[in-house]
């Protein structure tokens, strides 16, 4: 990060804090008549606070933007009182002689009204001169100060005292334990603009930005070697060690302007950096299961419903509460469940940064899909974390769980899933033919058997007469379904793959078209053809039984270009 950049970030930071929650919005440019060839600069500046970020620039009119947006902050300290002010400016080109407006600038509720420009042909403007983006804020004197020579630098009088320090919450903690680091200016002057030269790398630590106060930091007396300061907290970081050991926080460089005492003196810019920090970090204790988790924390697991059909989905929520290093921990618990398959889960978070670690919850999502009929058992899920203010390991866990899955058809509007073929047994869908069970054979009266005798002896002569058909064609009538079954396959996963149909419709389409064209593996089949269907089922059913976060379309174009290249070579 450049130092300027690092400036910027500050000076955002300090911004945020200063004056009361409110602001006021100018626009202005520097000439309102100019040649065609001339440029103008427009300058919006927020006085105060509670604006947004950004700014959107005004609609122009016969005006194209050729430099900017150059931001700038200004940070006040004069009598123990923190003001600021926020500036945006953009170098502007007329397009055609005639006339141009920069329009109205709306924020946060403010606005500043439209301004009318006048363009004439040619360059009436004299060329800008560059200025030094550090240069004093009121001006130098342009007189300069005619005494100096004759009197030396006894007329500004002495270097006006000020200092930056670094002060952290504590220099001794547990790795993932978090600590506050506070940037405080000490100063007996008052001070008008403050940058970070040298942005610092906290190297062996996680920082975060703490929350932004919504009041300005208000100074407070302070007494350094028997002298007397106004100290200022100016930013504050939030650090969690991230290995054992004894770690260093670098000094940071501070750009100091220092508003002007008197007729004769110009003010000035200093340099200051904070002293370098040790801090001795401790590690934690070695357990199985840990996940990295230091803080305190409880755990809760929930299903969404108490009872699915067999092949239907369930979603298991495992969550996390409490306080201390939560964005560290990024895996769930390994979730087991007898007669379910059980999917990969999606996190979801809802955090804030709090000076006592980040706080709120996570969340794992996970789908479980019953595959037998009966009672799935959800079994406890233990969380383990360290709480440094006990200085143990803790684990947790869950209640137990269980799901019911009824036997019978999945939810009206989708295809069932795989099925099992037998009991406790599961599997693709069975063939039709193993679905179709035989009834109950009627009884035929004497009469009708002889009857029925007869007519089987006229179909034997005609059982005869086919017998001299070639024997390819019975082979054609044999393999005839299995052609139309592709067919009708492919025209599914056709269709599958077109737009119009919800994730849950699609995947399911497309599941159904792989159980037409193959119907019932062989548990034992281990063949290339077996492998690639039931590697592609895999992935079908977990798009369908996913969470909705996101567009799915790409997806499941994916899989039905997948299942019917894979109809189209095995069935």
């Amino acid at each position: 990060m450049s130092a300027r950049r690092a400036g910027l970030t500050l000076l955002a930071l300090l911004a945020a804090g200063a004056a009361s929650a409110g602001f006021t919005l100018r626009s202005e440019v520097d000439a309102r008549r100019l040649g065609v060839q001339d440029e103008v600069e427009l300058t919006i500046t927020v006085l105060g606070s509670g604006a947004p970020e950004d700014i959107a620039l005004p609609a122009l009119t016969n005006l194209d933007v050729v430099g900017g947006p150059a931001q700038g902050t200004q940070v006040s300290i004069v009598n123990g009182r923190m003001s600021q002010s926020r500036t945006l400016t953009y170098t502007l080109r007329p397009r055609a002689p005639g006339r141009a407006e920069v329009g109205v600038v709306s924020a946060g509720g403010q606005t500043a009204p439209a301004i009318a420009l006048e363009v004439v042909p040619g360059s009436i403007r004299p060329a800008q001169r560059r200025t030094d983006p550090f240069r004093d804020p009121f001006g130098g004197d342009p007189f300069g100060d005619p005494f100096e020579e004759m009197m030396g630098r006894s007329r500004r009088g002495a270097e006006p005292k000020l200092f930056m320090e670094a002060v952290p919450s504590r220099t001794r903690l547990h790795v993932g334990e978090p600590l506050v680091l506070t940037y405080y200016l000490y100063t007996q002057t008052s001070v008008t603009d403050l940058q970070m030269k040298d942005a610092p790398q906290y190297g062996g630590f996680w920082a975060e930005d703490l929350e932004r106060p919504q009041a300005a930091p208000q100074g407070e007396p302070a007494s350094v070697g028997g002298e007397s300061y106004q100290r200022f907290p100016l930013v504050r970081k939030l650090l969690f060690p991230a290995r054992a050991g004894v770690l260093t926080l670098p000094p940071a460089g501070f750009r100091i302007s220092l508003a002007r005492r008197s007729f004769f003196d110009g003010g000035g810019v200093v340099e200051r950096k904070t002293r370098a920090l040790s801090i001795t970090v401790d590690p934690v204790p070695e357990a199985k299961g840990f996940s990295g988790a230091v803080g305190r924390f409880s755990v809760s697991a929930a299903l969404d419903h108490a009872s699915v059909p067999v092949g239907e989905a369930a979603t298991l929520r495992f969550r996390v509460d409490g306080t201390g290093n939560l964005k560290w921990i990024d895996q769930g618990p390994e979730v087991k469940a007898d007669g379910a398959k059980v999917y990969p889960p999606q996190a979801r978070s809802e955090l804030r940064t709090t000076s006592e670690g980040i706080t709120g919850s996570r969340t794992w999502e996970y789908v479980v899909v019953p595959q037998t009929a009966g009672t799935v058992a959800i079994p406890p899920l233990p969380f383990s974390y360290f709480d440094p203010a006990a200085g143990r390991m803790v684990t947790v866990e869950t209640a137990p769980l269980s799901l019911q899955a009824l036997g019978g058809t999945a939810a009206a509007g989708l295809p069932a899933p795989a099925a099992a073929t037998r009991a406790g047994a599961s599997g693709p869908l069975p063939l039709r033919t193993e679905l179709d069970l035989p009834g109950h054979a009627p009884r035929l009266e004497n009469r009708g058997l002889v009857a029925l005798l007869g007519l089987a002896l006229l179909l034997h002569a005609g059982l005869l007469a086919a017998a001299r058909l070639p024997a390819v064609a019975g082979r054609h009538a044999r393999s005839g379904g299995r052609t139309r079954s592709a067919r009708a396959a492919l025209r599914d996963l056709e269709r599958a793959g077109s737009d119009g149909l919800s994730k849950e419709q699609a995947a399911a389409l497309v599941e159904q078209a792989l159980h037409e064209a193959f119907g019932a593996l062989d548990e034992g089949d281990d063949s290339e053809r077996a492998r690639a269907v039931r590697t592609l089922l895999d992935d079908v059913q977990f798009v369908r039984y996913a969470p909705q976060l996101g567009d799915y379309s790409d997806k499941i174009r994916d899989l039905a270009a997948r299942g019917a290249a894979t109809v189209r070579r095995w069935a």
